[in-house]
């Protein structure tokens, strides 16, 4: 049943403007398990948020921790006590002062065991203090379901039903089905008491469905656990719209045979032989990763939706069209391509495709040396965890590193030809 209703579910999220949520001046914090403390969809939002709202000064704190649970509770075969958030969340609420909690557990919290009762509850209860702490302390709070656990890629090493223990080395066949699947129901009926929740999990089983139907063999996690750059791109999406931020991209057209064009920052259209020369004053678009399943762009539909930085062109000859940026050759298309619209965030060699890859670089950096730094500032009781630059340190390198991402979010004014290929 439930997988019949995963596209209602995550379409129940909210899609509230981004001022309701991530305004100016926000200081947004996450927390969470190894998938939080791994980064990437932060700093795909991070990216997004700035290529869309450039002026907007919005702190983006990672202080998830490897192994992390809400509930407290850990598998006999760990070897060590899993870090419980609630040992550090007065602190890190103290020192980094957010206007709003991101919160994603879940994953670790069933200790990779059979469904259990008093484990769902004890899992309800931690969540609900965790919210209550953060509201004490005058922040919103965002729930995000875990990622889920597939089984797939570990097979051999699960067990099923009735063995003498479980842990993550070696989890229960079902965890996903019977555990994750009932935790992650739970959160999302948080949606009726007025809190926002990203649901990831139904997210991520969608994209399944649909990948898995091209590639069967497909997934996003060689353990089961930790999803790879695919899988933190479903999960920044789903999260993203229940921010409120924009899920769709940029899209201009042109009329080559009226030489014009109804987008303001389109100019100098001139009409030639054989040639469409005009000016594009563009800013940054979405980075398309290097390291996505080379299907998904194609099956996710990237190309109409957040990815997209779309040019169509109508009365183009029949035959192929080269684009150029100066001299050199981006790419080419169909005219009837043209006409429904090429998606030029797939070309490289764009500048403006150039300038995004560098802020996406950037921005990685950025979060890797900030993230260990909060968490070394904060504090934790894992061991065997990397530990950060003193965090004044850390800051200034992030101003610094903002520095050069304004400029590269600056509009900057392109020249572009479409040239008839003989």
């Amino acid at each position: 049943m439930r997988n019949i209703l995963l596209a209602v579910l995550v379409s129940l999220g909210p899609t509230l403007a981004a001022d309701d949520v991530v305004p100016d001046g926000s200081r947004v914090l996450f927390l969470g398990d190894s998938n939080t403390f791994d980064g990437r969809f932060i700093a795909l939002l991070e990216v997004h948020a700035k290529a869309h709202f450039p002026e907007r000064k919005i702190a983006w704190i990672n202080l998830g921790l490897p192994s992390e649970t809400v509930t407290g509770l850990s598998e006999p075969d760990h070897p060590y006590p899993r870090p419980d958030i609630h040992t550090r969340v007065a602190e890190a609420l103290k020192k980094t002062k957010p206007t709003l909690v991101v919160a994603c557990y879940g994953m670790n919290d069933g200790i990779y065991y059979p469904f259990s009762e008093d484990r769902f509850q004890k899992y309800q209860q931690g969540y609900r203090k965790l919210i209550a702490d953060c509201e004490k302390a005058g922040t919103k709070v965002v729930l995000m379901s875990p990622a889920p656990f597939d089984a797939r890629p570990v097979k051999a090493k699960t067990l099923a039903k009735g063995a003498e223990k479980y842990s993550w080395l070696k989890p229960y066949v079902d965890y996903d089905s019977e555990v994750l699947t009932r935790y992650s129901d739970w959160q999302v009926t948080l949606r009726e008491k007025g809190y926002r929740v990203a649901d990831a999990h139904a997210a991520m089983h969608l994209h399944f469905a649909k990948m898995r139907k091209i590639v069967p063999e497909y997934g996003v996690s060689a353990d089961g656990i930790h999803p790879d750059a695919s899988g933190h791109f479903i999960i920044f999406r789903e999260l993203a719209s229940t921010l409120g931020l924009p899920i769709t991209g940029r899209e201009t057209r042109i009329d080559a045979a009226a030489g014009s064009s109804g987008n303001p920052e389109v100019s100098g259209i001139k009409v030639g032989p054989g040639k469409l020369d005009f000016t594009w004053k563009m800013s940054v678009s979405f980075p398309r990763h290097m390291a996505w399943h080379p299907r998904l762009a194609e099956i996710e539909n990237i190309a109409v939706g957040i990815g997209s930085l779309r040019l169509g062109i109508t009365g183009l000859p029949p035959g192929k069209h080269a684009l150029y940026e100066g001299d050199k050759l981006i790419g080419s298309a169909t005219a009837e391509q043209w006409k429904a619209g090429e998606d030029l965030s797939k070309w490289a060699e764009l500048s403006t495709n150039k300038r995004t890859a560098e802020m996406w670089d950037l921005i990685q950096k950025k979060q890797r040396i900030l993230g260990l730094a909060w968490l070394t500032d904060v504090g934790h009781k894992r061991p065997d965890t990397p530990k950060g630059i003193p965090l004044a340190e850390a800051l200034k390198y992030g101003e610094e590193i903002d520095e050069r991402v304004k400029k590269l979010t600056s509009s900057a004014a392109i020249q572009l030809r479409v040239v008839t290929e003989k």
